[in-house]
């Protein structure tokens, strides 16, 4: 993702071959260049963009049968109940006392993580337990705290003996059941929360009268004009927008007295996001030498198992593309602009005037092996463009508009959908935006995004949805960069959301400054040729092909992942969205760095994987701790390789110390004590069944009815092997 805005733009580097007008110096749009070295500054010419037809808007048919009403309305926040064995301990939030268990608690949207702090009293040599998470409105949650068995246990070594084989006669026999860290929500550099003039609407029709309608009843509450998102069950949800001088908040105050009104919602913004830069500098030398994140992912290897196919589209929903980019605009098969809820698709209207869109296109499926600019990992997928952002030099999206591409992307036959924006988490979830997200899902269509560049702890919006491929950004470790671990030829740049979170990472580059002239450290592909009038553009009789730009963040990374996507659907056609998953967790290398969730994207160990070929490496190394969880759990019966876990606050398991390998328990209900085990598992193939490539270690013993259990101490963990079942 990259965030750019009039004083946060991303370098570009001139071709001085090419460009014979490239001014020198590294300042910021409309500066001049100001001083310092060459190839960085204002070029003195831009392209002639081409005039953009007028073009009627599409209305939205009404009603759309297929859709569906948001699963959760923001104004229903979770309900977090609190209780605990012995009850009446001492409780407060985010620091603040609210008296004794049991007790409950609905915390609001916050950019920051909630805490519940239950204090022991019975063992006051205890610290309290802190239980830790983000509003996100997905329904009712307990959290639960047992004195009687609060446990501290670790990992105490790894053992390079797979986990002992079952009786053969003991095979899986309960449904599956996934494990995985949660995602959480995160801040986004202060930037608006909602849309000034729109907002959400949720009609119940059967509360009309003869003489009211949604018609009526918007135009007496501020409203210039409406589309109709979803109608089902008699209900209709409808995305108003607002007269000039109405403010959001005045009209939502009047909808939701409105007694038609089921409830009211805001429009989230969205924003393209990534690393900053001081200036636009023009790429240098734009050939795939310049591409070394292509030899890193080893796209080379995994093109020799296949290219990819038209018949397999990447639906890019981002700032448009180029029609001019001769690296992007031949791969295009559709396109069409959707910005305040109205659909356009003539000629021109998804024209990219920001560069972001067509960057990402290119990095995903830009045309290769044509003898001109650069490469992309898709090599011959095709492309939808779906432009959800305004023109000008601080281009925003909306969340409703978002949503609305992604249900469009599904019609219109999208295999993969890369959606590399992001927004404030203190706004929450958005509901349409989480069920259009759910809606491809369960049509088959895998939805990749960057986890954010904000280097929080939490996951950006779309990347923070359940079944979203969330990527983190890497990076090569050489001596002129910053943030490198000593010893690891690659890391988890800091900007890089998500630590031990992320699904998977892939290179994203970590530049010094805006004006770093080291490659390694930029991600390079096509730029768009018709800026907004003020941007840097290519030098005047810059040949399309060679009108390119450096990137950094966790947009360039996501868009190679869902480039690697496509190219295993195009291999494999028959791979459901969770199973491209987990082919490209389990074949990701490992760079031991705490935070690159199931590891570093390796596109030929993918590829080699999903068509059913020798694995091309030794097996995946030991995973860091971040990548296990621990939990309390029964062994169920019949015996199986999935088991009945017990805790109660941390469902999916209770993360490690991603330092110490250390873990507390202290959530098994009072009728579990004494037929309890605690194990630590990390789900290296990201499936959610403990099977061959995972890891995985348990107590030697029972857990004790009463007291702590000191097995788990004392935790080894073995590699897992083909029939496995729980000890």
């Amino acid at each position: 993702m990259t965030v750019r805005t009039s004083s946060m733009r991303l370098a570009l580097f001139c071709s001085a071959a090419i460009f014979a007008a490239c001014s020198g110096g590294g300042g910021s749009p409309g500066s001049g260049g100001g001083g310092g070295g060459g190839g960085g500054g204002n070029p003195t010419a831009t392209p002639t963009a081409t005039a953009k037809p007028t073009a009627t808007p599409t209305p939205k048919p009404t009603p759309l049968p297929t859709y569906v009403l948001p699963s959760a309305s923001p104004a229903s926040q979770s309900v977090y109940s609190i209780n605990s064995n012995p009850v009446g301990l001492s409780v407060s939030i985010d620091g603040t006392p609210v008296g004794l268990t049991p007790s409950s608690a609905s915390p609001n949207y916050s950019t920051t993580v909630h805490t519940i702090t239950i204090v022991p009293s019975a063992r006051p040599t205890s610290s309290p337990y802190v239980v830790s998470f983000v509003q996100t409105a997905n329904g009712p949650h307990t959290v639960f705290y047992n004195e009687a068995i609060d446990t501290v246990g670790k990992i105490a070594s790894f053992s390079a003996t797979p986990f002992p084989t079952p009786n053969p006669a003991l095979r899986r026999s309960n449904p599956l059941r996934t494990i995985s860290l949660s995602r959480k929500a995160t801040t986004f550099a202060h930037r608006p929360l909602y849309d000034p003039s729109r907002i959400v609407v949720h009609f119940n029709p059967s509360r009309f009268t003869a003489d009211r309608t949604i018609a009526s009843v918007e135009r007496g509450n501020g409203a210039s004009a409406a589309v109709t998102y979803s109608q089902s069950n008699g209900d209709v949800t409808r995305i108003v927008t607002l007269r000039p001088g109405v403010s959001t908040s005045s009209a939502m105050s009047a909808f939701a007295s409105d007694p038609t009104v089921a409830s009211v919602d805001h429009v989230r913004l969205r924003y393209p996001l990534g690393s900053t830069s001081s200036g636009p500098v023009y790429v240098n030398d734009s050939f795939i030498t310049d591409q070394w994140y292509l030899s890193v992912i080893d796209t080379a290897d995994a093109w020799g198992y296949g290219l990819g196919s038209k018949s397999v589209p990447i639906a890019i929903i981002d700032t448009g593309y180029d029609p001019l980019q001769t690296e992007v605009a031949p791969g295009v098969t559709f396109s069409e602009r959707i910005v305040g809820g109205t659909i356009t698709s003539a000629t021109g209207e998804a024209t990219d005037t920001d560069g972001h869109g067509t960057f990402v296109s290119g990095v995903a499926d830009a045309q290769t092996n044509n003898a001109a600019g650069w490469a992309g990992v898709a090599y011959g997928a095709s492309l939808q463009e779906y432009k959800v952002y305004t023109d000008g030099t601080s281009p925003t999206a909306d969340s409703a508009d978002v949503a609305e591409a992604i249900r469009e992307a599904v019609a219109h036959g999208a295999k993969v959908i890369l959606a590399a924006t992001g927004g404030e988490a203190s706004a929450g979830p958005d509901p349409l935006e989480r069920d259009a997200v759910a809606y491809a899902l369960q049509n088959g269509v895998t939805v990749v995004a960057g986890s954010g560049d904000e280097g929080d702890s939490t996951l950006d919006y779309p990347a923070g949805y359940d079944g979203v491929i969330s990527v983190g950004a890497s990076a090569v470790n050489d001596t002129t960069n910053v943030g490198g671990v000593a010893g690891n030829p690659e890391y988890v740049p800091t900007y890089s959301n998500g630590p031990g979170i992320a699904g998977i990472v892939a290179p994203g580059g970590d530049p010094t400054s805006g004006t770093d002239p080291d490659i390694i450290h930029w991600i390079e592909n096509a730029y768009t040729t018709q800026p907004f009038a003020g941007d840097a553009a290519c030098t005047a009789g810059t040949a399309p092909a060679a009108c390119g730009i450096r990137m950094s963040g966790t947009s360039p990374a996501a868009a190679q992942v869902a480039g690697a996507a496509a190219l295993l659907l195009s291999d494999n056609p028959t791979l459901t969205p969770s199973q491209i998953a987990q082919v490209l967790y389990e074949s990701a290398d490992n760079i031991t760095d705490p935070g690159q969730g199931h590891g570093r994207l390796n596109v030929y160990k993918a590829v080699v994987a999903a068509v059913g070929g020798a694995s091309p490496s030794p097996p995946i190394a030991v995973p860091s701790y971040s990548q296990f969880v621990a939990f309390a759990y029964t062994t169920p019966n019949p015996v199986s390789a999935m088991p009945t876990i017990l805790d109660v606050s941390y469902p999916k398991g209770v993360p490690l110390n991603a330092t110490t390998g250390t873990f507390r328990i202290a959530d098994v209900p009072v009728a579990a004590q004494g037929t309890y085990k605690i194990a630590v598992w990390a789900d290296v193939n990201g499936d959610g069944v403990i099977d061959a490539g995972d890891y995985f270690g348990v107590t030697t013993a029972t857990c004790p009815a009463t007291g702590t259990c000191t097995a788990a101490n004392n935790i080894v963990v073995h590699p897992v092997v083909t029939g496995f079942e729980l000890p």
